[in-house]
């Protein structure tokens, strides 16, 4: 009988044992898989900022452009469709402007797939908002390494965009990339520009690798938008009577237009 007892003591320490054993086993293979998975984050943010003028307050801004023409924006907005972060950067890489635009118009863009280096909802930026004011677009969480550039797009805002504007009197952004309404000259003559089209991607090299490792995962990129260059070299005349030149060009202000904060 004792050793019944004995034996059955034996095999039920036994069970424990290893019940215990492979919890510990299964305790560390999640704690390893928990340390190698740590989740990494990167931010994207963007501000309308002008580069000549002073900064100014949320509402209308007036500024001058570089034919000294004095211009007012009362409304402006902008889509900026994803950004990509790059490990490559090699001499194609650049924020050159080589090329024209694509004049294909769509009614509407869905939104680009999101993936851990590309946001992937389309975002609608406010360029009435204050001066220098975080607007965030958009988190990532890449794979770690050495990230060089950022690729921006820029196509039409759909239906699901964030930051839609929605108040009285705003613009409907759905199957818009840009839209300005303001005024040029001592006369506060009026120009509107509304348009759809894709605009050049700008392909931003960062001012210093942005590093992402198991000991420091976390990173930003706060881009600025120089609304007041917009306008450089543009006949504001023609612009205002719907002239097409004067519209790409423009058009391909807002695309360099866009730097690192």
């Amino acid at each position: 009988m004792i050793s019944n007892y004995i034996n059955t003591d034996i095999k039920s320490g036994i069970k424990t044992g290893l019940v215990v054993s492979i919890l510990a086993v299964l305790s560390a293979c999640s704690s390893s898989s928990s340390s190698t998975s740590d989740a990494t984050r990167v931010e994207i943010s963007a501000a309308p900022l002008p580069a000549n003028a002073a900064t100014m307050p949320a509402g209308a801004k007036t500024f001058t452009n570089d034919l000294n023409d004095s211009i007012t924006i009362n409304t402006a907005y902008l889509v900026i469709s994803s950004v990509t972060i790059e490990t490559e950067c090699d001499a194609s890489f650049s924020a050159a402007l080589d090329g024209l635009l694509n004049l294909i118009i769509p009614a509407a863009h869905a939104h680009t797939e999101s993936t851990p280096t590309s946001t992937g909802a389309p975002h609608v930026i406010d360029l009435l908002a204050v001066d220098g004011g975080d607007i965030e677009i958009g988190e990532l969480s890449p794979p770690t390494g050495d990230f060089c550039g950022a690729d921006i797009d820029m196509l039409a805002a759909d239906a699901d965009a964030e930051n839609l504007p929605a108040g009285a009197g705003d613009p409907d952004m759905i199957g818009k990339t840009v839209y300005v309404e303001g005024t040029y000259d001592v006369g506060a003559l009026p120009f509107t520009i509304s348009s759809g089209v894709t605009l050049i991607n700008r392909e931003l090299l960062l001012s210093a690798l942005m590093i992402i490792d198991k000991d420091d995962s976390e990173g930003t990129i706060d881009l600025a938008i120089n609304y007041d260059t917009w306008f450089d070299a543009v006949d504001m005349a023609m612009l205002a009577a719907g002239d097409a030149g004067e519209l790409n060009a423009v058009l391909q202000n807002v695309t360099n237009s866009i730097h690192q904060r």
